[in-house]
């Protein structure tokens, strides 16, 4: 056997965690709220293909698995079902060289996140937003009232001094 022919050249055709079903009702649309890059972090390395150009040489994937929570939403809801959890993956992946006794071997490692992301869908009422709107409302009227008297004060000529 030698190590200097080795050549680990690999295509990633599929590489995800968890439950492959939940994954396909997200991306197929159950959700029109999704963004696209949280869909394309769901298996980033899927069709990517890895090829070593030099001798000695092999990929290196690193990933970190966060897992994503959805809580209550009707927006989510497929066929009577909820989907519950996804797993996302942060990839990286570098090229590494290897030294001439050593066998070149592509690598996949993975680290599971202790951070969970999770959505909550709360809805607001038409009152509280209402009620904030005039908060704001009254807020700005308040500042620059206080603006104007300020103004009104040091624009007069005459000033009282204890």
């Amino acid at each position: 056997f030698s190590a200097h022919l080795t050549n680990v050249s690999h295509i990633v055709h599929h590489f995800s965690f968890g439950d492959i079903e939940a994954q396909e009702r997200v991306e197929n649309g159950g959700w029109k709220g999704i963004p696209s890059k949280f869909v394309q972090s769901l298996h980033p390395l899927d069709g990517n293909v890895y090829v070593t150009s030099g001798l000695h040489q092999a990929y290196h994937h690193h990933m970190r698995v966060v897992t994503t929570e959805f809580e209550h939403s009707h927006l989510i809801k497929w066929a009577g079902e909820t989907v519950r959890r996804v797993y996302r993956i942060l990839s990286n992946t570098q090229l590494s060289t290897y030294r001439t006794s050593i066998v070149p071997e592509a690598k996949f490692e993975y680290d599971l996140s202790p951070i969970a992301m999770s959505y909550l869908e709360v809805s607001r009422n038409w009152y509280d937003y209402s009620t904030g709107l005039l908060a704001i409302i009254g807020g700005c009227f308040t500042v620059i009232g206080m603006l104007e008297s300020s103004v009104a004060l040091f624009s007069k000529g005459n000033r009282y001094y204890l």
